[in-house]
């Protein structure tokens, strides 16, 4: 009779070999494999680029030179926001109870942020008088610009005149002159510094 083959009599070196693929097999597609589930499936918020509180400006417009007179100051140009993060609040009425509580907000945020504070600056256009010493005392981090020829205005006009930025609305530009971000004026403090930390801390400029 034939000696019948006994599969436990396989050699142990090739059981070996065959769980060591296996298992370089899995170290390779488990990360991607985890990596599917949670950018597509378990938990598609956590998606970059979808957690942000406040719009992005898709595509962002680029900023090209200008020069706004500040309130008993030199001028500001370009140069001067390139050198950080900027929240520019456009204030072309009278500041009511909502407009004084977000330019609060976003003062207080600012100064939040810590140690990052000063990769942030602040900039208030205005034309009422009346406005300008309130301002002074109460945002002296802030720049105070009045409208030009060949102001930032013009040049901002086509974002904050859209249908999902309303009037009221703030905007963030970055370090390279880039209009990044529509601030809600109605935003919580706690989610506009949830954004500020994030772009902070992924930000390599500014």
């Amino acid at each position: 009779m034939g000696e019948v083959k006994n599969e436990s009599s396989m050699p142990v070196g090739k059981s070996l070999s065959r769980a060591k693929a296996v298992i370089l097999i899995m170290l390779f597609l488990g990360p991607l494999l985890g990596a599917f589930l949670w950018y597509y499936g378990l938990n598609a918020k956590l998606v970059p680029g979808q957690i942000n509180n406040s719009p992005l400006i898709d595509p962002p417009v680029t900023l090209e030179e200008f020069s706004n007179p500040k309130h008993g100051d030199v001028p500001i140009t370009l140069a001067d926001l390139k050198r950080k993060w900027t929240i520019v609040h456009i204030v072309n009425q009278r500041c009511n109870q909502d407009c004084e509580t977000f330019l609060y907000n976003t003062r207080q945020v600012r100064l939040a942020v810590g140690r990052h504070a000063n990769r942030i600056s602040r900039v208030i256009m205005t034309e009422d008088p009346e406005l300008i010493e309130w301002m002074r005392q109460d945002h002296p981090d802030a720049a105070l610009i009045m409208a030009a020829e060949n102001g930032i205005e013009d040049q901002l006009d086509s974002v904050i005149k859209t249908p999902e930025n309303g009037s009221g609305h703030a905007l963030l530009i970055d370090p390279l002159g880039n209009v990044m971000m529509a601030i809600p004026n109605d935003l919580p403090p706690k989610l506009l510094l949830k954004d500020l930390k994030k772009l902070l801390k992924l930000s390599r400029i500014g």
